[in-house]
């Protein structure tokens, strides 16, 4: 068993590229608390926040969170996780009576949530978990459901001939979702150990790479998103 506590702060090494990928920032787990989903990263060295599924975990139980690869690290803010770090959420009963707050989670070597730790060592019984809100957690016995709060009618909306051609035609509309940005290396691995000899910039003017960083796949990943590869290659110094 491990605590989420003791993980903030190790270093993540990746077994395969053999490099150092910074050091655990968060953890986030799913929304009913039941496993980790996330690991959330800093990279000091070369100032820069990247965010790791959890899956690709070798060995975290020591000094570092061991990973098989760098393939599911990605750059942060391009990953929609949809998780939680339920740390510091205050627990109300049904009534609203305050009860206590969540100061770590335990879990196993599979990642799964085992324990939800309260203050004074406290432990708060998952069966009791009504609802995971936004920094709460609503608790109660176990004869009241979710469902009973549940609407018990939808509200209605007149809609004339045209809208509903307009909701017909958007209903069956072709749908393309994005998949989230990977980091990019494909045909730039050369780059990678070199510095960058100015700053790039995106179209907006937005500082993208600073000067003198170490170029890193994720490096690469951001200047390729951002039409930049070019620049990267031209100022990138031995």
């Amino acid at each position: 068993m491990e605590n989420v506590l003791k993980l903030l702060g190790k270093p993540v090494v990746s077994i395969y590229n053999g490099t150092l990928e910074g050091f655990v920032k968060n953890i986030l787990v799913d929304k009913k608390l039941k496993k980790i989903a996330w690991l959330e990263i800093f990279d000091d060295e070369n100032q820069d926040e990247k965010i790791l599924d959890a899956t690709n975990i070798y060995a975290l139980n020591n000094d570092a969170i061991m990973i098989k690869n760098n393939e599911k690290l990605y750059v942060a803010n391009t990953i929609d996780t949809n998780c939680i770090n339920p740390i510091g959420y205050k627990v109300y009963n049904i009534n609203g009576k305050y009860e206590n707050k969540i100061t770590d989670l335990v879990f196993d070597e599979k990642l799964y949530v085992k324990s939800i730790v309260l203050q004074d060592d406290l432990l708060l019984d998952e069966k009791s978990v009504l609802n995971v809100g936004n920094n709460i957690i609503i608790k109660t016995d176990e004869t009241v459901k979710i469902q009973y709060f549940k609407p018990k009618s939808k509200i209605k909306l007149s809609i004339n001939k045209e809208e509903k051609v307009e909701a017909l035609e958007e209903k069956n509309a072709v749908i393309i979702k994005s998949h989230p940005n990977k980091i990019l290396t494909a045909g730039y691995e050369f780059l990678i150990g070199r510095k960058v000899g100015q700053n790039i910039y995106s179209e907006t003017k937005q500082l993208l790479v600073k000067k003198n960083s170490k170029i890193t796949n994720q490096i690469i990943d951001i200047a390729s998103q951002n039409g930049k590869l070019k620049e990267l290659t031209t100022y990138s110094v031995i």
